[in-house]
């Protein structure tokens, strides 16, 4: 079954067609009045048919007389609803007479009466297979089979009543749409969705060139049962891909979770003949949601195989292979490019923010419309406050699926609190620089044609703990203005194979969308080193940190790695990374310089409070900052100000924690 009739549709237009804009015009308020009136005549020439139909059983049934056919359809665009199942369904005479007698009896008060003076009160005034083989003689048992077409296609009930009889029933959905009623039927109804897409947004150019590939397809492969699998990181972009193959289709599309698809094959089975009979009574195109798990379904591949005909599978991230036939769509989010167009439409005065926005959110087309209107809404008329009412929608309002892997750090750092050497310095000012100049060398300089991957910005920082690693992250995010998300282990890493990989992806997928910084700590954790094969275990931990890898090659944000251990980290991973940075142990002009920042403005200091005495502590800036806060503890429970026996009494307490020597004087502040 891979044609639908469709005479409702033929006349009321299609269902679900958006509305709104300049669509309600003379000309289309015409069209819709000659459409009602089209209807109006197919109602009227519909009913007459089944009047006709219910005088000819009724007949059938007093006289037995069998000398007139059953009455053929008026010669009418579209034909009636019976003539139309007849024909779609293949029905025989006598099929035709078993589905017009249990019409009749339905819809005709007469015929239900005399059914019921024929197969006595143990059946009511239902008709019986005994009673229409005994008045139709056009009927005979084959009509009855479970695999004929009566049965097999749902249109009629086959409810048994002993001896070897049954009770025929019209199927309810069946009934309402002889009687020129169109809709899914609730069985399937309750499985289904229509899938919610923008029809304000189109595809872009890259997403038309693969329509066209699939409309291609399609074309070379007509009649034959194909599946279209779409596959990609953007559930939109591949939602927005199958509405526009089913408006060139002219289908309606709906949509069915691969969860909702029974695993029994009696079930499967029943499923499957509903949709085929659905599909054919009205113009659908099935979507199946396999995001999840449709690689490991063995239901997904039966059912495709078992309905035929064109089916649209959401692969999720990669090709499923449902069948021999099927063809896989890479459906991406727009290019930069494409995102940088679309982003001057709205903001036609600043192309240095287009540019910017396109270069670091990976959004679609009405995710960008929508955050303008917002944007436009929360911001006063001055460009400044648009501009940063924008980046601040896109970073927030696209980092809800990130929040859930990684933790946001409020960055409070800047360039003049970081104390490290020259050399570290200038190379993270040379990080922040290649961030903020992406478009420059990447599109105006052609370096994104030569370059395939590694487009982002990658970069390890390593050092002892305290040393800087994460104030350094917090200086860059805020010189960039970007989020700066710290991922968290325990929710990333799983102890069950491939569920490690799986958060990976989505992490680095939620955080390409929303422009956000990552800073991997402690990233030994992940990022060790390969090990020799023993086992099952050794063999999935190497494709785990294989994976990794490549996530980070692809990665087209900042991506910033912090580890204690260098030297645990695998040397695959240093090539891959833009920057290596190591952070050393402050030295005492270091120190010197932490000391004479670590206390705010406000905080009172005593007058003995030495700098150059503080910087002989061997202590690193985190260990100072911890001994300064502490200090300041002291102080205001004794209600003074901070003095140099506070810190060294704070400091004292810090060495013990870190298990470092106090020499003979190290303490003394005078």
């Amino acid at each position: 079954m891979t044609e639908s009739i469709q005479p409702l549709h033929a006349v009321n237009g299609r269902k679900g067609q958006a509305q709104g804009d300049s669509a309600y015009d003379a000309q289309s308020a015409t069209q819709s009045e000659a459409q009602n009136e089209a209807m109006a005549r197919w109602q009227t020439e519909n009913n007459a048919h089944l009047m006709a139909l219910s005088a000819w059983v009724l007949s059938r049934l007093e006289s037995n007389e069998t000398q007139h056919p059953i009455p053929q359809s008026p010669d009418i665009q579209p034909p009636t609803a019976f003539a139309l199942i007849s024909r779609q369904y293949r029905l025989s005479k006598g099929d035709q007479a078993v589905l017009a007698l249990s019409i009749a009896t339905a819809v005709d008060a007469r015929v239900a009466q005399k059914c019921g003076e024929l197969v006595g009160i143990a059946h009511g005034e239902t008709p019986t297979m005994s009673l229409a083989l005994a008045c139709f003689p056009e009927v005979d048992w084959s009509v009855f089979s479970p695999h004929a077409p009566l049965r097999y296609w749902l249109l009629v009930e086959w409810q048994p009543a002993g001896n070897g009889d049954a009770r025929l029933v019209i199927d309810e959905r069946v009934l309402n749409y002889v009687r020129g009623l169109n809709y899914i039927d609730e069985r399937l109804s309750v499985l289904l969705e229509p899938p919610k897409a923008d029809f304000s947004s189109s595809l872009m150019p890259s997403q038309q060139k693969q329509l066209q590939t699939a409309i291609n397809y399609l074309n070379q492969t007509h009649g034959s049962a194909v599946s279209i699998e779409l596959y990609g990181d953007d559930t939109e972009a591949k939602t927005l891909m199958a509405t526009a193959i089913a408006q060139r289709l002219n289908l309606d599309l709906q949509r069915i979770n691969l969860a909702s698809i029974p695993s029994h094959a009696a079930d499967l089975d029943a499923l499957a003949r509903l949709w085929l009979r659905e599909s054919s009574l009205t113009p659908l195109l099935l979507l199946i949601d396999a995001s999840n798990d449709g690689a490991r379904s063995p239901a997904l591949k039966q059912f495709v195989s078992r309905i035929g005909g064109l089916t649209l599978v959401d692969a999720g991230h990669a090709p499923i292979g449902v069948s021999a036939d099927s063809l896989p769509l890479l459906v991406s989010r727009p290019t930069v490019d494409e995102q940088r167009s679309l982003w001057q439409t709205h903001l036609s005065s600043d192309s240095l923010l287009s540019s910017r926005l396109a270069e670091q959110f990976a959004l679609s087309e009405q995710e960008i419309s929508q955050f303008t209107r917002i944007a436009l809404s929360e911001s006063s008329a001055s460009e400044t406050d648009f501009s940063k009412a924008i980046w601040r929608i896109c970073q927030r309002r696209a980092s809800a699926e990130l929040s859930k892997l990684a933790s946001r750090i409020e960055c409070k750092a800047n360039w003049d609190t970081l104390v490290l050497p020259e050399a570290q310095t200038k190379l993270l000012k040379q990080l922040t620089a290649q961030v903020e100049l992406r478009n420059r060398v990447y599109q105006q300089w052609g370096f994104r044609e030569r370059m395939s991957r590694g487009l982002g910005i990658s970069a390890m920082f390593a050092g002892e703990s305290g040393t800087g690693k994460t104030m350094a992250a917090e200086v860059i995010a805020n010189a960039l203005n970007l989020d700066l998300y710290r991922i968290d282990l325990a929710s990333v890493i799983s102890k069950y194979i491939g569920e490690t990989e799986k958060r990976l992806r989505e992490l680095f997928q939620a955080a390409e969308r929303c422009g956000a910084m990552l800073f991997f700590d402690e990233a030994d954790a992940l990022f060790g080193k390969r090990g020799e094969v023993r086992n099952s275990n050794d063999r999935f931990a190497n494709i785990g940190i294989d994976d990794l890898l490549q996530r980070i090659e692809m990665y087209n944000g900042v991506a910033i790695l912090a580890t204690n251990l260098k030297s645990a980290v695998d040397k695959a991973f240093l090539r891959r990374l833009r920057f290596v940075i190591d952070f050393p142990f402050p030295g005492p002009a270091e120190r010197e310089r932490i000391w004479r920042t670590v206390f705010p403005e406000q905080t009172p200091l005593s007058e003995d409070m030495n700098p150059a005495r503080l910087a002989k502590l061997n202590l690193t800036g985190g260990s100072i900052h911890n001994v300064a806060l502490n200090a300041a503890f002291l102080s205001a429970q004794q209600g003074e100000s901070v003095s140099m026996r506070a810190v060294m009494e704070a400091a004292a307490v810090e060495m013990q924690k870190l298990d470092r020597p106090i020499k003979s004087g190290d303490l003394d502040y005078v």
